[in-house]
């Protein structure tokens, strides 16, 4: 095949979309594996750039434990500290003597007081002591009000719960090949009016010489339907309708290939559409080779079992076309 890449005219180019389309102000893949964008923000304040909420929603559940409890152990401490500040005399009860146990009693009294368990071992007994912890008991309840809403939003958070295979294949399909990928739910979570699209983006060179970004909208074999409960295969077909019509091993990776894949589909349990992303790369392509099966009957025969580990085994497959340049 000519260097010159010839795309097929009746592959849908999606031309002056105000994307990226000059590749030699990008970097690197659009996605990553995992769907998030590979993008980063230069230019703005960090404060403006930066959401507090979006943050604590998506960071992993061990790191948002952390930070909760680490906020609560420095606001007491604080508090502690004020309080040892004005004096700890100003508190009745206190029994210790040294200064480390006043500071102490000065802490547990400042988290009984946030968490307004108020055990009452110790009390304010003036006026600025009162102030101090009218001002904490309030901040408890902003704080505590706070950290039920961010884990409420973490649990109630939709997700698709899809795991996408590795590798997309080239494999024979029909009388010609097609490429092709698959995913499959990995909950007892299913979807409804599920959806697939796929944007290819390969690079190529206008008249000028410079490398620029084209997406084509990809033709499925199957891009709807009405669940998702087990796994699913997307075929594209290579034929003249195809931007990859013709390609070779080659073409691919001299443009830089790369499949932007979109998952849309309705979750009746949390009763709200999710989305989950993907993406794969020239260099995740295998050329000649099959998916292998991924589920079988039952023993008694009364239900599928879907192997989740197996969703990137596959085999090799001799293709009706050799795509060596």
């Amino acid at each position: 095949m000519a260097r010159s890449f010839r795309i097929s005219r009746n592959a849908q180019e999606n031309k002056e979309t105000g994307l990226n389309v000059d590749s030699r102000q990008g970097g690197g893949r659009f996605f990553a594996k995992d769907g998030k964008p590979n993008v980063k923000f230069r230019g703005i304040a960090f404060y403006k750039s930066f959401s507090v909420y979006q943050f604590m929603l998506k960071i992993p559940g061990w790191k948002f434990l952390l930070i909760v409890g680490l906020t609560y152990l420095i606001v007491n401490l604080v508090f502690a500290t004020i309080f040892f500040w004005i004096g700890v005399e100003q508190l009745g009860g206190m029994e210790q003597q040294s200064y480390t146990g006043k500071f102490w009693e000065a802490f547990f009294f400042s988290a009984q007081t946030l968490t307004t368990v108020g055990y009452g071992h110790l009390y304010p007994s003036s006026l600025t002591a009162n102030a101090v912890a009218s001002f904490e008991a309030l901040t408890g309840l902003m704080m505590f009000a706070l950290a039920t809403g961010l884990l409420y939003g973490r649990f109630s958070q939709p997700k698709p719960y899809i795991l996408f295979s590795e590798y997309a294949l080239f494999s024979p399909f029909r009388d010609g090949y097609a490429l092709m990928f698959r995913f499959a739910p990995y909950k007892n979570h299913f979807l409804t009016n599920v959806e697939v699209k796929v944007t290819a983006v390969v690079k190529l060179s206008d008249e000028n010489g410079n490398r620029r970004n084209n997406f084509y909208s990809l033709e499925l074999e199957l891009s709807k339907a009405n669940t998702l409960t087990s796994n699913w295969t997307i075929v594209h077909p290579i034929n003249e309708k195809s931007p990859y019509y013709q390609f070779t091993q080659k073409d691919f990776e001299e443009t830089e290939t790369e499949l932007l894949v979109f998952v849309t589909g309705y979750d009746e349990e949390y009763a709200n559409n999710v989305v989950s992303r993907s993406s794969y790369t020239y260099n995740e392509f295998i050329y000649g080779a099959k998916f292998d099966m991924m589920y079988e009957p039952s023993q008694d025969k009364s239900s599928t079992l879907l192997h989740l580990n197996k969703i990137n085994s596959y085999h090799p497959e001799k293709l009706p076309v050799d795509l060596q340049p």
